[in-house]
């Protein structure tokens, strides 16, 4: 069942308060093991989010869905 997924692509956007290592290393694994392919350098904000990592955000997002999109 887990084949029918490799190659999936995958954005990533973690928030964490004071480090996000952890969380990048274990997403990072489950991705690998699942063979999916990052579609763009992942995202990290420490602390409080500001306007510019909230731009950041969106511009993940609508570069993820439109790599989703037929051609």
């Amino acid at each position: 069942m887990l084949e029918a997924t490799v190659g999936r692509p995958y954005a990533l956007y973690v928030h964490g308060n004071s480090d996000t290592t952890g969380a990048v290393r274990g997403v990072e694994t489950i991705t690998t093991g699942l063979k999916w392919k990052r579609l763009r350098d992942l995202l990290t904000v420490i602390g409080e989010a500001d306007a510019a990592a909230r731009d950041a955000c969106w511009e993940l997002g609508a570069s993820a869905a439109a790599s989703l999109m037929p051609a």
